[in-house]
């Protein structure tokens, strides 16, 4: 680690390593039920101080298994008043102190602690904070994924990336030539990390191997345009009105009215696109619960557009990223409506008749008038279009 960073730098630099651990700490874990702690050592000296470095013993438990492991005591928080963080760690005068939100010590407590995972537990009148003694062998990737769906727009986690390859003695091989917004990094285990900086600090765009979400939505480009155009011809100065409890919803239009099945994916609001599998006020909607599938295919192909919990929502327009649901879930009517909450939402409908009819040559040419974003392969998305509706071009 770079010792001329602050501790807060050298914290937000660990942030992927932490994510890694914590990840393989959930794998190893599986399915517990109960955590047992048992402290070896006084918790105070004879003058009431807290003991440093206080050895505990943690046994996991599940219906099928029981796993130990050893931890050490770091800080806990005063629970009798107002939350207050006090460190149990040796050298506790150098560290800071005080603040009105005590949780927000524990990376640093972390990174103190060799990044282990922590365990928090009632001891007395206060929360022990405890670094279980777990450091397995990483995996580049899934750290990497973990970090990014943990991450904030003001980490950068191009370094985070290093500070990670550093830990697992994987080498930056090469650095791609590219814009200063855009870079590209291949590193010795065969990885390589798309960066831009269109966020703010450098994030990862895309992760290779696995799908560039620019080659998702270029495919479904031409498709989704032919179904939003059914949808505006057939369905003319349409609202939407979202049963999230049934997973359905209602279609007024000038003319009538139609039932659909819906699924939530997003939710909007103060300029932030948010995936509803990551907002808790419609999460465990059953109009929700499919969109949690593109969070599972974003970890299984190495998307970070559908890992990263949240977006700006001028980034998640220009990059076109709700289109990305419209492939993965099947569903191909998108459309915006108004939440309980006065928030937008966007889903995605399905019903018979939203199915579009045969292709004609009116229909086709209308939908390959639309002019796909630059960054596309034209040809591509035209021969995916193709490949969709069964015809020649």
């Amino acid at each position: 680690m770079d010792t001329s960073n602050s501790l807060a730098q050298a914290t937000r630099d660990a942030c992927f390593i932490q994510a890694g651990l914590d990840a393989a700490f959930r794998a190893r874990l599986g399915d517990t039920t109960d955590v047992e702690f048992n402290f070896l050592t006084p918790s105070t000296d004879a003058e009431g101080r807290l003991s440093h470095n206080q050895p505990v013993e943690i046994r996991c438990s599940s219906s099928s298994s029981v796993k130990d492991f050893r931890g050490t005591r770091i800080a806990v928080i005063d629970r009798a008043g107002s939350p207050a963080w006090r460190w149990a760690m040796q050298a506790e005068a150098d560290l800071p102190q005080g603040g009105d939100d005590p949780a927000k010590f524990i990376p640093l407590a972390r990174l103190l602690a060799g990044n282990a995972p922590v365990l928090r537990a009632r001891q007395g009148d206060h929360e022990a904070i405890i670094a279980v003694d777990f450091h397995p062998r990483l995996d580049f990737p899934t750290s990497i994924a973990a970090g990014i769906r943990r991450s904030a727009p003001d980490i950068d986690e191009q370094r985070a990336v290093h500070e990670l390859a550093h830990h697992l003695g994987i080498t930056l091989a090469e650095t791609g030539a590219g814009s200063p917004a855009e870079s590209a990094e291949h590193y010795s285990d065969g990885t390589t990390l798309h960066f831009s900086r269109a966020l703010g600090a450098p994030q990862i765009t895309a992760i290779e191997p696995g799908m560039k979400d620019t080659r998702i939505i270029e495919d479904a480009f031409y498709y989704g345009m032919e179904h939003q155009l059914y949808f505006q011809g057939n369905f003319p100065e349409a609202t939407v009105h979202l049963n999230a409890d049934e997973a359905t919803a209602e279609i007024r239009y000038f003319g009538g009215k139609a039932e659909a099945t819906a699924v939530l994916i997003a939710t909007i609001s103060e300029e932030r696109f948010l995936w509803a599998w990551a907002d808790p006020a419609v999460k465990d909607t059953a109009a929700a619960q499919a969109a949690a599938n593109l969070y599972r295919f974003g970890i299984d192909h190495q998307v970070p557009a559908l890992i990263r919990p949240a977006l700006p929502l001028d980034y998640a327009r220009t990059r076109q990223v709700p289109q990305l649901a419209l492939p993965i879930l099947g569903m191909w009517t998108l459309v915006g409506t108004t939440l309980a909450d006065g928030r937008v939402g966007l889903v995605l409908l399905d019903s018979e008749a939203l199915h579009l009819p045969q292709p004609t040559s009116a229909t086709t040419e209308a939908t390959l008038a639309a002019t796909p974003p630059r960054e596309f392969n034209e040809a591509q998305a035209r021969s995916a279009y193709a490949s969709f509706r069964g015809i020649n071009l």
